[in-house]
């Protein structure tokens, strides 16, 4: 198997990683290479990048049963996710997916709408004339309150702003840790003792799981980085627990709702009859907060700079928008194509999620190469979405690319901000749907014009952008009645 570009001295691909992510990525997306492996300083520590649809599609689908979400993702993410949806493997992830399947059903969706139209007219309603402003704190308040509202009918309006800073942090540290040399060498001890356990005798083998169980994360949050973590989570952790007290009280009041949280209380294992533990719960919710707003919202922010720097994709944008002549509801989104298509090919340039692991459990041949077990194999959204082999002219900002006739001809697998397979995002139907109704509602109140230019941000969890997208709000009420 060839070597990835890159990764010249001692720390190989680590030091790129760490130093040069982006950068890192474009090398792969100008590589032919369908699987690539990575130089690492660490002796045993294998690991492997799918570089081409046809391998992806191998990784998530085909073989999906073959790979669990990755030691190193599950290390980073322990302290705010804990065992959620994203980050949970085996049974425990079969039995939530089941669970919350059903609220994210597209036949379900219809109910969401009204939520995100309220929450766009919220954060609209804030907006004056000639304001400055980041588009990025604008949609992830916007985000926020749709996420709080539809999923645990909880107003987080008023304190997007605490909440926000916390997750910033949590994700930050995540993006800070994946990697370096502690982390991969923390994960290595654990992969020695789960290799020593089979052969350990009976007495210790209950203390020697334990062990295993607690190397999951880190054991000790080290400096400054950890303790604003620390911080973080107290204060995330709080939030949850409020709620999760507020609803039980409600619910043995028989004030019953149909929200996710009231049905992660109710829920009852189908063996033993046993309820998910407060923390449980907590994990799902995090996971799925984390999830409904921060991804939508750093898409929104990348759809709208996007728009400004395409001003005739802009103002076919805007006729289709202020054609319904009214703020749009479910019943517009067949109308509202292009605003779902420009949503799309934002992700393709922009994608939130941008790399992704997988650790393979074991021996399986992706692209025609053997995989060991225990490696690590990774895909790059930002790396197929930019690849001249499977996109013309890939930098190029471009909504028709997502016309039906051309998605048609293109691998189902060439674009894939959502992932793919058993384990493709339980909201992806929600996020664009959402993309749609908050992007007419805000395009319909205001015209934006960009400030600066803007460059993806890859310290954080997600790809944000670097400077937030400053714009000048000009409100359209104020233009018309100007012109008038």
């Amino acid at each position: 198997m060839p070597f990835a570009p890159g990764g010249e001295g001692f720390l190989g691909h680590n030091r790129d990683f760490r130093e040069e992510r982006l950068a890192m990525l474009d090398r792969f997306a100008a590589s032919p290479e369908p699987v690539v492996r990575m130089r690492l300083p660490i002796p045993g520590f294998q690991a492997f990048v799918v570089n081409s649809p046809d391998t992806v599609q191998e990784l998530l689908v085909e073989k999906a049963k073959s790979f669990d979400k990755s030691d190193m993702l599950r290390f980073t993410l322990r302290h705010l996710a804990g065992e959620g949806l994203f980050t949970s493997n085996g049974e425990l992830w079969k039995r939530q997916r089941r669970l919350m399947a059903p609220l994210f059903a597209p036949k379900a969706l219809d109910k969401y709408a009204e939520a995100m139209i309220a929450s766009s007219r919220r954060v609209a309603a804030r907006w004056a004339d000639g304001q400055t402003l980041s588009l990025l704190h604008e949609t992830t308040t916007l985000t926020m309150s749709i996420a709080g509202k539809t999923l645990f009918d909880a107003d987080t309006f008023g304190e997007a702003d605490e909440i926000g800073r916390a997750l910033t942090v949590a994700l930050e540290w995540t993006a800070w840790s994946a990697g370096r040399p502690l982390a991969m060498s923390h994960l290595m001890g654990r992969r020695v003792l789960r290799g020593l356990a089979p052969r350990a005798p009976g007495w210790a083998r209950k203390p020697l799981a334990d062990v295993i169980d607690r190397l999951q994360g880190p054991i000790v949050l080290f400096g400054e980085r950890g303790r604003a973590l620390a911080e973080a989570i107290e204060l995330l952790d709080a939030r949850v627990q409020r709620m999760i007290d507020d609803r039980r009280a409600a619910l043995a009041r028989g004030e019953a709702k149909e929200d996710l949280l009231s049905r992660l209380l109710d829920a009852r294992d189908e063996d033993d009859g046993a309820t998910m533990s407060d923390r449980q719960v907590r994990d799902e919710i995090l996971t799925l907060f984390v999830a409904g707003h921060e991804t939508t919202a750093t898409g929104l922010a990348w759809t709208i700079y996007s728009l400004c720097k395409n001003p005739e994709v802009y103002a076919a944008v805007q006729r289709e928008v202020d054609a319904l002549e009214h703020d749009a509801t479910t019943k517009d989104l067949g109308r509202l194509e292009l605003c779902a298509r420009v949503f799309k090919e934002a992700l393709r340039l922009y994608p939130p999620v941008y790399i992704v692991g997988r650790d393979a459990q074991e021996p399986v041949t992706l692209g025609g190469y053997e995989i060991p077990p225990y490696s690590q194999v990774a895909y790059s959204a930002w790396a197929l979405h930019r690849s001249p082999y499977h996109w013309p002219d890939p930098l190029r900002f471009d909504p028709d690319r997502f016309l039906p006739e051309r998605e048609a001809k293109r691998h189902r697998y060439a674009w894939v901000p959502f992932g793919a397979g058993p384990r493709v995002c339980i909201g992806n139907h929600f996020a664009i749907m959402e993309a749609q109704l908050a992007l007419a509602y805000m395009l319909r109140r205001a015209r934006f014009d960009l400030l600066g230019d803007e460059e993806p941000d890859p310290s954080a969890a997600t790809l944000r952008p670097r400077h937030g997208v400053q714009v000048k709000v000009r409100l359209r009420d104020a233009l018309r009645a100007k012109v008038a």
